[in-house]
């Protein structure tokens, strides 16, 4: 892009990276919507996964309650004379029906926990009859022709309070006249009493002459709990591949709940997760809440490949890291267009620098040849004039050179000098250069100090600070120099009568390219104080700018320490000088 402007070749690129930047966000967009649909699709099928463990384990745990209820509860459905007989069995005789142990010569349900009592009450009777367990450890079997052991049993249970069987009564006569007809299967009902959960189950029983008799197992809520543990913990309830060798409770947690949300059963006490399935099952079975959470330790396992892990913190990074790039580009290239207009700006000036001297050198050159110099007075005029922009010319050329040395180690061994008379001979030496503005030069040497600096890095220092003091400041102005010896230092400063230098801009001016507002309205290559800086950090000193007088000026101190010699690594190299352009 050689002929396009400079402003043109700096948008170009920046659209390349701004739209590179669009595209990685369009991908980090594309790849998130990518991975949320996967892992959508993920928390689908878990939450599948957990319907079908909660069918499964309500399935179960209807084919344990119905063989246990069978078991407790089926003699009064299959003994034809316990229809017809004019004797209806006590609620206590339903015991001699459960399978009879005889390890321990008691009765004791096969299928599931033993019942905590039996009841039996006439539809139309509020009298309920209880038949209690007289068994010296009620939890391991039946018994009820003994007498009642003296102490109580640990776990046994009396007989039902009043609230208990008001409960019973009313609620199982107004569920069987509402279902119109006898059922001869078992119902499980489960309800609060206000002295706590009562779980019972029941069938009926109708007689030849016309009454209808409910007999009914009462549990304890313990034992339930045991039961519904039994069932997560039994064989088939989730297929092998599913498990992987592990128990079904560390795969899986189920809660039960009976219809007013009371918990009788939870696998895992505080466990949540949005992978939980819930199922009720019917009034028969006592209307109880299913609850299956696949745990989120496994959720990944089950699925086929694992679970889409979240690649949004990779993403963002990869973003990041494209717009970090893309700024630090953005950056280059500012500095790059920057450098090319300094580049520019200082071979327009440098241009313009030597331009003048060549142009006065070559006037004089012509009045010499021509022969309009008649008298030797006018010929030493204009010889003078030629070797004044010779010297300026040479001057220019000693700073181009320099600067392109700038930051590299002078590896020239440094010689003891007399600074005294060294500055004395570059001021007589730049006298002729100030007369051409009008400038008058004044020194004041207060010491002699002797240092050892490199040859020629003394000319260079001062006849940069004279030419910027003179170029400056005003015509016919006093430019003032001096030289002392205080704290070990020797201290020489230039200070001329121009308009100064404004605080904000005393440290800027020290870089390469950077000029001051009035130096700006003069040209100027920008170089020379550059140069300045440059030889006395090498030598170990310091310099700055300060208000020569009250009513103005500038004043440019330098301070070069009497008993350091300049060691090569003084300072460490500015690089390529145009990155401190501003």
């Amino acid at each position: 892009m050689p002929n396009l402007p400079a402003s043109l070749r700096f948008r170009i690129p920046l659209a390349v990276l701004l739209a590179s930047i669009g595209l990685t966000a369009l991908a980090v967009v594309d790849a998130q919507r990518a991975v949320r649909s996967q892992q959508a699709v993920t928390q689908r099928a878990l939450r599948e996964y957990a319907t079908f463990a909660a069918w499964s384990y309500a399935q179960h745990l209807n084919e344990v309650l119905t063989t246990l209820l069978r078991e407790s509860l089926g003699a009064v459905n299959h003994g034809d004379d316990m229809h017809t007989s004019p004797r209806v069995p006590a609620a206590r005789d339903l015991a001699h029906y459960l399978p009879w142990d005889a390890v321990c010569m008691c009765h004791r349900a096969r299928s599931g926990p033993n019942p905590s009592t039996f009841f039996a009450l006439k539809i139309g009777d509020d009298r309920l009859d209880v038949g209690l367990n007289t068994h010296a450890d009620p939890t391991h079997g039946w018994e009820v022709d003994r007498p009642m052991p003296e102490p109580l049993a640990m776990g046994f249970v009396g007989d039902y309070s009043r609230a208990e069987k008001k409960w019973l009564v009313d609620t199982l006569t107004r569920r069987i006249r509402r279902a119109g007809q006898p059922d001869h299967g078992y119902t499980l009902v489960v309800g609060e009493t206000g002295e706590g959960p009562l779980l019972a189950a029941y069938t009926l029983m109708p007689t030849s002459w016309g009454d209808t008799m409910v007999y009914g197992a009462r549990y304890s809520t313990k034992a339930l709990s045991a039961m519904l543990s039994q069932v997560l913990d039994g064989n088939g309830l989730l297929p092998s591949t599913f498990t992987e060798g592990r128990r079904n409770r560390d795969v899986l947690a189920i809660r039960v709940r009976d219809r007013a949300g009371n918990t009788l059963f939870d696998s895992a006490p505080g466990l949540t997760s949005p992978l939980d399935a819930h199922i009720d099952l019917p009034g028969r079975a006592g209307a109880l809440g299913i609850e299956a959470i696949i745990r989120p330790e496994v959720a990944g396992s089950l699925i086929i490949g694992g679970g889409a892990p979240s690649r949004l913190p990779i993403l963002l990074g990869v973003l990041g890291l494209a717009a970090a790039l893309a700024v630090v580009a953005v950056a280059q290239l500012r500095r790059e267009g920057d450098l090319a207009r300094l580049r520019a700006d200082f071979v327009s000036s440098v241009s313009h620098e030597l331009r003048t001297p060549l142009a006065q050198i070559k006037l004089y050159l012509e009045t010499l040849r021509l022969g309009r110099a008649k008298t030797d007075a006018e010929r030493d005029w204009s010889l003078g004039h030629i070797d004044r922009e010779t010297t300026r010319l040479h001057h220019l050329v000693e700073n181009v050179l320099r600067f392109s040395r700038l930051g590299h180690v002078d590896a020239t061994s440094a010689v003891a000098e007399r600074i005294g008379e060294e500055v004395e001979r570059v001021v007589e030496e730049f006298r002729p250069l100030a007369a051409s503005r009008r400038a008058r030069i004044v020194t004041q040497i207060d010491a002699r100090p002797t240092l050892a600096m490199r040859p020629e890095a003394l000319r260079h220092l001062l006849l940069n600070l004279l030419d910027n003091a003179v170029k400056y400041g005003p015509n016919e102005q006093t430019v003032r120099v001096s030289l002392a010896q205080r704290d070990g230092e020797a201290v020489l400063s230039v200070a001329d009568e121009g308009p100064g230098v404004p605080v904000r801009e005393r440290e800027q001016i020290w870089t390469p390219f950077a000029r001051g507002a009035a130096a700006r309205a003069k040209g100027g290559s920008g170089i020379g104080l550059t140069i300045v800086r440059d030889v006395v950090e090498q030598h170990g000193g310091r310099c700055w700018v300060e208000p020569a007088s009250p009513s103005g000026g500038a004043r440019f101190v330098v301070t070069l320490p009497l008993d350091t010699t300049p060691a090569p690594n003084a300072r460490a190299p500015l690089g390529d000088p145009t990155w401190h352009a501003s």
